[in-house]
């Protein structure tokens, strides 16, 4: 990026800067403001290269990172500090239990413990203070975790052991879960089903830093106030003997930004360990790594950022953060291999370091984690403020961790059917006739699609609610002329407020006090800081060994004065300690976006939020109307003059007087979540649609992800299946990776490629392209290109019953759309370590495995499939049946490597049409695909109108179980009522793995069992790799199956 023929105007600049143009609105600052960012622009342009590491802090650059660090190598690690008082043990409000805890070098007891155990399964393990000298910030409760809290424990029962209080309870999915509270040093023991699983503080990592008062070294406590000696007391991480690193308790520098911390230390850490034989980690979204984490030597950061060109294999902090870790406990002597996994619920800056008890090099590669892959794994957390708030997921199963995570947090909301089709996107169509020729192209060359997206430079001078008059002088011409033909349009809305005084939102959120503050420091003398009794003021002193001579005369020489000398006991001149004014005037917290000088709003406000939401009012929201949507971008927040291009942690959310840095990695969690339950008031009964960059444990209750900026590169392409992975993990399924990469300019096979994964892997199916690459709608490539992108978008139209089906499942079971293939295929060893099936695979439900091609033919014409152990696999396109195991497969441009799992029955639509709404009304094909060892497949159907909330009335739906057994295909269940929009038919269906070539079909409908002799077409398909061949059948049911019939059908195929 750099200065064009366009001048300033034309300039894209910053980390994200660096991809995107001012436009006119730099230059409408004025001349000063022009100067002031073009230097942000000369300091912030990089080459296109590689991430800038400079801008970002390692663990080692933070101070309570560092402090950790340090805190755990310390002498006699295994000495108990901090001790749990069983007398204390008291019943909560909520369900659980309390307990206080106190540390060994303090008189008091100054924590509290608290224990949940819910029914899910979950354990739920809680420290804070007790009367703190500054209140620890708290989620409030709703926000992270459900509110009310989910369900206790039913019939726990409560015993005392040698050093421990002991929970036992079955979990709602009968596992017998023991969770064990040991006393000093104070760590639990989580067990299921009679196997360890995970050990809280096993290796006595934990540290608790609480608030002091200013420039203090130890908190208070009535031993503290006594200490002669309070740096030689060992008590955390910020105050003991052993070569302490002070440096950033009170205030820290970094990249030329000052952190005042007036509030002191307050960071927190502990280990868990997952027992067992663990063959890898997964999850920690967001990171661009493995699926099976490496151990790397720097930890996993989580604050949220924009990070301008992220490197692949990196443990860097990205734009989100779930902090969830899963764990695989491999079973021996025949045990079953179990699943569990840990969430930290914590808002601030937080590190996590993977650790093996041996090092060495997993599965040979340095791709993979350092460590051997086998035995207990290890885990350290900590966070910069805040409480220790962490959940042991304890499963055993993986469909157990996922039904616990949304136990916890809520459950995801059936998004609309449109949603899961292909978006179109780029920065930027510049134009309403640029826009509107996208979509006429489209139909021109018979591409379905369904949402048309529109960038920043849509806006009047960037700022959000507005058009640009000149580009978009009819909007709402424009956005209805999109609806007409059954499509959605996206608007892009970010957090930044153009500083205008004639921009009303930001002239309304100023007035009402709504923007984050910055703090203009003063220092003032310590209160607490009275000089001593025994301090000698005065520098002079009477002379004790002067004599007034014998010759002095008063009456003629005046009165005789002593001499004076200097006072041996004189200290100086007192001076009180300084420490930093908390009362310090504010004023609103500026800094630089796309607009130039912008406000941010204080999202934590649920004033705010409220103010926000009702922005996107069809009659506030000019030029748009109930088929546009939001896309929240740069929530980190991203700042480009600020620290790391984000908001300093010191600045202060009037909302409670929060500092930044308690609640940063949730800024953008409150900017979308105010988006969605505004889209919710403008049309009452509406499914909102939400796309966000930034995003925290939650988020799935309001928004869809994408993983960013990507880089059109075949390792990019290939981590995402990793990167989706890890996101539907931590249970966030509406996600994916932009299609060909935002960076650069894919080639036509790297093209395909990226489509032919995206269509079967990627929830949210989204192409979107830096502003200064080469046009790549699909009717931009050459013909053969366009057409094999097209036969890939037409497959992810025929298969949208399955991924809607599988979205309902997620809404109500949280089951992930997606997901690693341990997940279905625990029992298979391979599935936990292979390279093949955990790096270059991934589920679709527990229908559609598909295997992703990331190297160009010019380098291999063949891959390495794994197909799990299960009744066999069918492929894709052609239905060629084959057994599983490893096998070297062929590659062609025309498909990827897919396949259906034998015994499944799964639903379809045959009739493509330019958007999903457009196929609302068509009949559907079930193709069935047979368990060659029992002749059987089952399935599920899920309907409903696709767009409003009328199914949760418990009836408008339809929601159907098919059964093939003996040859017959059957409902076996059927619920709901079909709602009118949509059809509930089936035209065709066909059967694969067949022994023998059927002659007949009948359809037999009604109680009074009318039948129909139906034509059947059979063909015989060739074995894929390791298996037989088999026939195949299409059956063209005339008249069509009506699924709203309930039961009272049955296709039998002789």
């Amino acid at each position: 990026a750099g200065l064009g023929s366009g001048g300033f105007d034309s300039l894209s600049f910053g980390p994200s800067a660096c991809r995107r143009s001012l436009g006119g609105a730099a230059m409408a600052r004025g001349p000063a403001t022009v100067l002031a960012l073009a230097a942000v622009v000369a300091a912030l342009l990089q080459p296109a290269l590689a991430v800038d590491r400079s801008k970002f802090r390692t663990c080692e650059q933070g101070s309570f990172c560092r402090r950790f660090k340090k805190w755990i190598q310390r002498p006699q690690r295994e000495e108990a500090l901090w001790s749990v008082l069983p007398e204390t043990q008291q019943g909560t409000a909520e369900g659980g239990w309390s307990f206080q805890v106190k540390h060994k070098s303090e008189a008091g007891a100054h924590l509290l413990l608290q224990l949940n155990t819910y029914s899910s399964g979950v354990v739920r393990f809680r420290l804070n203070e007790i009367s703190p000298q500054q209140v620890r910030h708290v989620i409030p409760a709703g926000d992270v975790v459900t509110e009310p809290p989910p369900a206790g424990a039913p019939g726990a029962v409560v015993s005392q052991e040698a050093g421990a209080t002991v929970f036992s309870f079955k979990s709602t999915a009968g596992a017998e879960i023991k969770v064990e509270l040991k006393h000093s040093p104070v760590s639990l023991v989580v067990s299921a089903d009679g196997r360890v699983l995970q050990r809280l503080n096993g290796r006595n990592y934990l540290n608790f830093e609480r608030y002091r008062k200013a420039k203090a070294t130890l908190p208070p406590d009535s031993a503290s106030d006594v200490q002669a000696a309070p740096d030689q007391v060992l008590l955390d991480a910020a105050a003991h003997p052993h070569g302490l690193d002070t440096h950033g308790l009170w205030e820290e520098d970094f990249g030329g930004h000052t952190d005042k911390k007036p509030r002191g230390p307050a960071s927190l850490g502990m280990d868990v360990t997952f027992e067992g034989d663990v063959p890898g980690l997964f999850g920690l979204p967001e990171h661009m790594v493995k699926a099976s984490l490496p151990f790397f030597d720097e930890p996993y950061r989580f604050f949220n950022l924009d990070v301008f060109e992220y490197e692949n294999n990196e443990p860097m902090a990205l734009y989100g953060a779930v902090p969830l870790l899963w764990a695989i406990h491999r079973g021996a002597g025949g045990e079953p291999s179990l699943t569990s996994a840990f969430l930290w619920i914590n808002p601030s800056e937080t590190f996590v370091k993977l650790e093996r008890d041996t090092q060495g090099q997993a599965w040979g590669s340095s791709w993979f984690s350092k460590g051997e892959a086998g035995g207990p794994a290890h885990a350290w957390w900590t966070s910069e403020s805040g409480v220790l708030d962490a959940a042991v997921l304890v499963g055993p199963a993986p469909a157990e961790v996922s039904s616990q995570f949304h136990a916890l947090t809520g459950s995801a909301p059936m998004p609309p059917l449109w949603a899961l089709g292909k978006h179109q996107c780029r920065w930027n169509y510049m134009t309403e006739k640029d826009t509107l020729s996208v979509d006429a192209n489209y139909d021109k060359y018979d591409l379905p699609y369904d949402v048309i997206w529109l960038d920043i430079e849509h806006t009047d001078g960037k700022a959000y609610f507005t058009w640009n008059p000149a580009s978009f002088p009819t909007p709402e011409k424009m956005v209805d002329a999109i609806s007409a033909k059954r499509r959605m349009f996206v608007n892009v809305v970010d957090p930044h407020i153009k500083k205008d005084d004639k921009f009303h939102v930001y002239k309304e959120i100023r007035d009402q006090g709504f923007f984050i503050k910055k703090v203009d420091w003063k220092m003032m003398d310590d209160p607490t800081d009275a000089k001593p009794a025994d301090w000698e003021q005065p520098e002079k002193i009477d002379d004790p060994a002067a004599v007034k001579p014998e010759v002095w005369n008063d009456e003629e020489d005046g009165k005789w004065e002593v001499p004076k000398i200097a006072n041996p006991a004189h200290k100086g001149e007192w001076k009180g300690k300084q420490i930093t004014d908390p009362n310090s005037p504010v004023s609103d917290f500026e800094g630089w976006c796309w607009p130039g000088t912008s406000g941010y709003p204080d999202f934590t406000d649920p004033r705010m939020r409220d103010y926000w939401g009702s922005q996107f009012a069809l009659d506030k929201y000019k030029g748009t109307n109930k088929d546009l949507y939001i896309w929240n971008d740069m929530n980190e927040p991203s700042v480009f003059n600020g620290p790391e291009v984000t908001c300093p942690r010191d600045a202060i959310h009037p909302n409670g007087n929060v500092e930044h840095r308690d609640v940063h990695n949730m800024y953008g969690y409150y900017h979308h979540r105010a988006t969605f339950e505004g889209l919710e008031k403008r049309v009452p009964g509406d499914r909102p649609f939400v796309l966000t960059r930034s995003f925290f444990i939650g988020s799935h209750k309001y928004a869809a992800i994408w993983t960013g900026d990507n880089y059109a590169k075949w390792e990019h392409l290939q981590t995402s299946i990793a990167m989706v992975g890890a996101l539907t993990l931590a249970g966030q399924s509406l996600v994916g990776a932009d299609v060909g990469g935002f960076f650069k300019h894919p080639d036509s096979e790297m093209c395909v490629r990226w489509y032919q994964l995206g269509v079967l892997a990627y929830p949210f199916l989204r192409n979107h392209a830096h502003l200064e690459t080469p046009r790549r709608e699909p009717y931009m490539y050459d013909e053969s290109t366009m057409i094999m992108v097209k036969a890939t978008l037409q497959l992810r139209y025929k298969m949208l019953p399955l991924w809607y089906t599988a979205f309902h499942e997620y809404h109500t079971l949280g089951k992930p759309v997606v997901r690693p293939l341990f997940w279905d295929f625990l029992a298979d060893a391979q599935t936990h370590s292979d390279e093949q099936a955990v790096e270059n695979q991934i589920m679709l439900s527990d229908v559609v495995l598909v295997h992703g091609i990331s190297k160009p033919l010019s380098e291999s014409t063949s891959t390495t499939i794994y197909l799990p152990s299960t009744a066999g696999w069918y492929d894709l396109y052609t239905g060629a049946f084959s057994a599983p195991g490893r096998y070297d497969v062929p590659v062609t441009m025309q498909t990827i490597p897919a396949f259906y799992r034998a015994g499944t029955v799964v639903p379809l639509k045959s009739r493509i049409r330019r958007s999903s709404a457009c196929m609302a009304m068509d009949p559907h094909t079930l193709n069935v695909y047979v368990n060659p060892k029992t002749g059987e497949a089952s399935g599920r159907l899920y309907l409903d109108d696709t767009r409003t909330k009328k199914y949760q009335d418990g009836k408008s739906f339809l929601d159907v179980d098919f059964e093939f057994k003996g040859g017959v295909l059957r409902a076996s269940s059927a619920h709901g009522e079909a709602p009118s929009e949509v059809s509930p038919e089936v035209e065709r269906v066909e059967i694969f793995g067949l022994s023998a070539s059927p002659s007949k079909a009948t359809l037999t409908v009604d109680k009074a069992g009318t039948k129909y002799e139906l034509s059947v077409i059979s063909r015989q398909v060739p074995s894929g790799p390791g298996g037989t061949a088999t026939y195949a059948a299409v059956v063209k049911v005339k008249p069509w199956i009506d699924l709203s019939k309930g039961t009272d059908w049955a296709l039998s195929v002789q």
